[in-house]
């Protein structure tokens, strides 16, 4: 009595079909990746811009020490907000005339609001006083998307948290 062995020849429609599963399921687990990677690059991107924005601030500040007074009123920085698109501001126009030390602040601060609406999504920017380590001083403030501006200075003590979507910087301690 002679047994013979069959041989499997080719490749089983289960064996492909299972094949192809775990292939789709790397797949979709580095587009997952991906677009994690893609979202964590924009808010990088965006928090990076609106640190920026309040460095340039505090630089105009710094720059014009003869009307520091205004850039830290927090009256001069109004609620108007820009949105990408909006023409910059123009009056007084500083870039093609002389302007004052007064006209100069105002104009900064126009020119501020306008960037941090048109840089950012949903940006806004003022100057307002804050507390830190128990010392009052002001502070640059700098939000975007929905987070709310006035919640960025938590009690007047700097939001530190992770979710937050807002740059902070003191003017001087």
């Amino acid at each position: 009595m002679t047994t013979r062995k069959q041989q499997q020849r080719g490749v089983g429609m289960v064996e492909i079909l299972v094949a192809l599963l775990v292939l789709a399921i790397g797949v979709l687990g580095y587009a997952g990746l991906q677009l994690n990677a893609l979202k964590s690059t924009e808010s990088a991107q965006i928090r990076s811009q609106g640190t920026a924005l309040a460095r340039d601030t505090l630089e105009s500040i710094l720059i014009n020490d003869q009307e520091r007074d205004t850039y830290l009123d927090e009256g001069s920085w109004g609620n108007a907000q820009s949105a990408f698109g909006d023409q910059p501001p123009s009056n007084p126009d500083c870039l093609s005339n002389p302007c004052s030390s007064a006209e100069m602040a105002t104009w900064d601060i126009n020119r501020l609001q306008w960037q941090a609406g048109t840089m950012l999504p949903a940006g806004r920017l003022h100057v307002t006083p804050c507390s830190t380590g128990g010392v009052t001083t002001s502070c640059v403030v700098v939000a975007w998307g929905d987070q709310d501006i006035d919640e960025c200075l938590d009690g007047g003590e700097i939001n530190t948290g992770l979710d937050s979507e807002c740059a902070v910087m003191e003017v001087e301690r």
